[in-house]
């Protein structure tokens, strides 16, 4: 008899039905050689501080921090308590003799699990089962590819440093500083970092000055077809703006009515490369900017999409990228969502027929799940609400343009003397949109090509001066947000810099939603519309800390923190070294500050 034991029970009924499990019982199903029973998310947690050590217990006190237990006591959570002793049954069980451990496929999972099976006293073998869909094909796939227990240990060793290291920073600074402060304040290694950059931004932008400032801007060309330029100063021919009125009524009074002599035409051919597929960080992040979605709204959305719908792939991944071995299964996905939108899909299987090369497959670049795709399961749009069928409307577009044509465009660049100022035109227009027919909204508006050669002389139809203020940096959405937690605050707009922080990151694309929402319901942050604005509360406490602990308001540090659990994932950090370097840096802190 083999337990298969799921986070939560709907998922259990699915793997219940792939493996013929249909008879209810209290607490599981069961059937053809298998019982198949579940958590309620958390069944078990790190106990709290009275129970750790008893001389934490009572009204809190300098005294008694830091609180570093030796060895971290678990405890079974009172609302779930039923459940839990089912399962502790379940294992315990004669004819039981194989666990397989279905919690969700990735860290919060596997601390679940190992949580439940370390609280029962199990000893019994572990086989994981890691599925990447929820289809009935998809679960049948995963339980005949079980992987060994022992294979994600170090997973579990990640998951268990990541919750202690939280409760020792969570606990010891949120008490120092609500004893030192006389304020309730909560700290947390992901919260705190995060709340700084929305702090700092806040501070920027009420602090921003704004300035005036002009550009000049002349309508040049045949009259038929004339073309926009704007000034530029020599001699980088970089800076258009001119923040002395007199300075640019001077030059716009020097050229008006003046023509122009083409001093150089630029003319290329250019290619928009199709971008990657999804991962959960960069669909929140679209979801956000195309759609309002915060980025628990989308992933919620997602999970539905993934668990009831099973439409599309597991949505908490980190990756981009699809391996060969999914790859070549592609057609069939292709096929399931092509109702909707057949020439789209129609468009990216022919490329795939051609058996070319794609950059979002590659194995290398796909850890524990791949990219966001839809499954092989068609979908009934029509059993979807609103927001599903968006965020599925975005996952199964970017799927369609990451497979098709590269975008290609003809653009030039003329620059046009009037008495020795320089003006300068661009011109841009589609020669093959591509993948852009997939996702419209991502191509850049097209602008006619001055068509005119060097040394040419241009008439001046008119000439302008408008007066413009500099902008205020933009308060954080959840779109940008997102960005800078994924990227540990450096904000990056190269994808491959983008790419190789991802690994000192603040939290996990899992997490980061969470955080968000966590903030917003201490009353750390406010949402006015899209806007996340830190509060005179947040601000406070942000204040604080900066002077005593800046380290645990740097995004730098906490991002070396992921990077850390992520080495022991990979067996190059051990469990013991990363707990001792966290529990000698809170004892230092403490003591220092209380």
């Amino acid at each position: 008899m083999k337990l298969i034991m799921a986070e939560k029970p709907s998922v259990a009924r699915e793997i219940g039905k792939a493996v013929g499990a249909t008879t209810s019982k209290s607490g599981y199903v069961e059937g053809n050689g298998y019982i198949v029973t579940w958590a309620i998310g958390h069944l078990v947690n790190i106990a709290e501080p009275n129970i750790q050590d008893p001389s934490w217990a009572g009204k809190w006190s300098l005294s008694q921090l830091p609180m570093i237990p030796r060895k971290f006591a678990l405890s079974i959570l009172g609302k779930t308590k039923k459940q839990f002793d089912i399962v502790k049954r379940l294992m315990a069980l004669s004819t039981v003799t194989d666990i397989i451990n279905a919690a969700d496929a990735g860290r919060e999972g596997e601390l679940i699990f190992r949580r439940i099976y370390l609280m029962a006293g199990c000893k019994k073998p572990i086989m994981r089962l890691w599925a990447s869909d929820m289809t009935e094909a998809g679960l049948k796939k995963a339980l005949g590819n079980l992987h060994s227990g022992e294979s994600k240990r170090n997973l579990g060793l990640a998951a268990f440093a990541r919750a202690e290291a939280d409760w020792l920073v969570g606990m010891n600074y949120s008490r120092l500083f609500t004893l030192k402060s006389g304020d309730l304040i909560t700290v947390g290694p992901v919260q705190t970092p995060v709340l700084k950059l929305l702090v700092d931004r806040g501070r920027e932008v009420r602090e921003f000055v704004p300035r005036d400032y002009w550009t000049i801007d002349a309508l040049l060309g045949d009259k038929e077809e004339p073309f926009k330029a704007q000034w530029h100063e020599l001699p980088e021919l970089k800076e258009s703006k001119i923040f002395e009125e007199a300075r640019a009524r001077e030059i716009l009074e020097k050229c008006q009515g003046n023509t122009g002599t083409v001093d150089s035409v630029t003319k290329k051919d250019g290619t928009a490369q199709p971008p990657l597929l999804y991962d959960l960080t960069s669909l929140q992040r679209e979801a956000n900017t195309r759609h309002g979605f915060s980025a628990q709204d989308t992933l919620n959305i997602a999970q539905k999409l993934y668990e009831r719908h099973k439409i599309i792939t597991y949505p908490r991944t980190d990756s981009k990228h699809l391996t060969g071995e999914i790859f070549a299964e592609i057609l069939n996905h292709l096929r399931a969502a092509y109702g909707p939108w057949p020439e789209l899909a129609k468009a990216a299987a022919e490329r795939v027929k051609q058996g070319l090369s794609f950059a979002a497959v590659n194995d290398k670049k796909v850890t524990d799940h791949h990219a966001i795709i839809p499954t092989a399961k068609a979908p009934e749009m029509e059993r979807l609400d609103d927001g599903e069928r968006k965020v599925y409307e975005l996952i199964a577009r970017r799927f369609f343009a990451t497979f098709m044509d590269p975008a290609t465009y003809a653009s030039s660049i003329v620059w046009v003397d009037i008495r020795g100022e320089k003006f300068k035109a661009q011109g841009k227009i589609f020669k093959n949109r591509g993948w852009l027919v997939a996702e419209p909204w991502k191509a850049q508006k097209e602008n006619p090509i001055p068509n005119v050669k060097k040394g040419a002389t241009v008439d001046n139809h008119g000439m302008e001066m408008p007066q413009k203020k500099t902008k205020a940096p933009a308060h954080y959405t959840d779109a940008t947000l997102l960005g800078a937690m994924e990227t540990a605050g450096k904000l990056l707009d190269d994808e491959e810099l983008a790419e190789a922080m991802k690994e000192r990151g603040l939290g996990t694309p899992a997490t980061r939603a969470q955080v968000i929402e966590t903030l917003v319901s201490r009353k750390y942050v406010m949402k006015e519309k899209k806007k996340l604005i830190a509060t005179e509360r947040g601000e406070k406490v942000i204040t604080i800390l900066d002077k005593v602990l800046p380290d645990v308001t740097s995004p730098e540090m906490t991002g070396e923190w992921e990077k850390k659990l992520k080495d022991i994932e990979k067996g190059e950090l051990t469990y013991p070294e990363f707990m001792a370097s966290i529990r000698g840096l809170v004892y230092e802190n403490v003591m220092r500050i209380r």
